[in-house]
This record gives C-alpha cells, structure tokens and sequence, in this order.
C-alpha cells in the first residue's frame, strides 16, 4: 500500500511530538503530540514549506520571508522574520518551548486541555492566544488531526509515561531495598565487633576473666558475648 506524502511527513515527525510530549508532560505543560503534528502539517504544508528548518511559523530573529495574514477581515500579502532551526527535531522543542514560555498560552487554556488530552480544546486555545491570524485556524487543525488520527499519538505518550511511572516506582522500591541492606550491613557490622562489653554479659564476661578462659574482655562480637553468656547463665565456668 503506498503512502501519501501527507503520510509521509506525519511518520517523519510523530516520534519527535511523542517524546516531546513526554517532556512536557513530566515538566507539568503537556504540549500533545495530536495537534503538535497538525500544526507542523498546517504550518509547513507538510513538511514541503519549512525554510531554515522552521515547521511551525514561529517568527523571530531569523530571515525575513514574505507570508499572508488575516488582518482585519480580509487576507493581506505582508513580511516577517521566522526563526531557523537546523533540525525538524530542534523545530518541534523550539515549538513546545514557545508555548510554555509565552503565558497567554496558559491563560487560553492550552495546557489545561493538555492535561484533559482534549486536543479540540487544545486548537481553540490555540487560535484564543493569537497563535494564528487565520480565523478558521482551530477547525483545520482539529480536521487534519481527526482526518490522520493523530490523537493516537498522545496515547503512545501516554503509554510512555506509564512505563515511566512504573520504572520511577520500581527504582523508589530498589532505593528503599539497599537502603535496608545497607542498615542492616552496617548492624552486622557492629555486631561483628564490639569496642564495650554489653551490660547484659558483663557478669559473664568477668567470671570467664576470672575462670582464665579469655585473655581480654574487649573486641568480642555480639554472638560471642551471647555464646558466653549463655554458658555461664547453664553454670558451666
């Protein structure tokens, strides 16, 4: 079965959206991967129109190009400086980084649809905060989105951040394991060695001094004194 170029460049770009929106689920601003992909797809005309590596419009320092905006009612022929990138994956961090860095994404509700991997939610917060001129942006996002199914990509985060959790759960229950051993290391340690004489062999260690059995009541371990003492206690010295 062949695949569209459209196909095409969604395969290119889903892996970099997916851990990206890992990341930014982990840093508490989920960027989902769904409309991350439509926006590259809308952006870019699929990979087709990114100059300098830019898959996303993202305007700043860069080099100026000449692009159409909707600027009071009606579509007008204009120019910009865009930022440049040297990778499609530099493109689609530089991407997740703008949304969280410029707070009127937060105030339109962007990360909070995130959290409800609501990506309808997540274009119109889009097109509230000013991200696009075009008034019909939100709804071609959500069509590319539902045409390609890119939704399932936020389930592939998703699953992604399961295994997450279970490993970081799974290392708290390694952590807490060795710190266990190692207190335990260290009592057997303790014990191998005693530099006093416990209180409760004293007595049976002054009667074996006293019986010529040992030389020296120090640097006995514990189960030597326990040993001593219970001989002494059966009345053999």
């Amino acid at each position: 079965m062949s695949t569209t170029p459209q196909e095409a460049f969604i395969a290119q770009i889903s892996d970099y959206a997916v851990m990206d929106m890992v990341r930014t689920v982990l840093l508490g601003k989920p960027v989902l991967a769904s409309y991350t992909i439509a926006q590259a797809c809308l952006e870019s005309a699929y990979g087709r129109s990114a100059a300098n590596g830019n898959y996303f419009g993202i305007k700043g320092s860069g080099t100026v190009y000449t692009t159409v905006e909707y600027i009071f009612g009606q579509w007008i022929t204009t120019t910009a400086s865009f930022a440049s990138y040297n990778s499609l994956e530099a493109s689609v961090i530089a991407h997740s980084q703008f949304l969280m860095e410029n707070s009127r994404y937060t105030a339109s509700g962007v990360f909070k649809a995130g959290e409800e991997r609501d990506y309808k939610a997540a274009a119109n917060a889009l097109q509230k905060a000013g991200y696009a001129t075009d008034p019909s942006y939100a709804s071609k996002l959500v069509a590319i989105i539902e045409k390609y199914g890119l939704d399932a990509y936020d389930k592939e985060a998703d699953e992604m951040l399961s295994i997450i959790t279970q490993l970081q759960n799974q290392l708290q229950v390694l952590e807490k394991t060795v710190e266990s051993h190692t207190i335990t290391i260290q009592n057997l340690k303790e014990r191998a060695t005693m530099t006093d004489v416990p209180d409760w062999a004293q007595g049976a260690v002054d009667a074996a001094v006293a019986a010529g059995l040992i030389d020296t009541p120090k640097g006995g371990s514990y189960d030597f004194y326990r040993v001593l003492t219970v001989f002494h206690r059966k009345g053999l010295f």
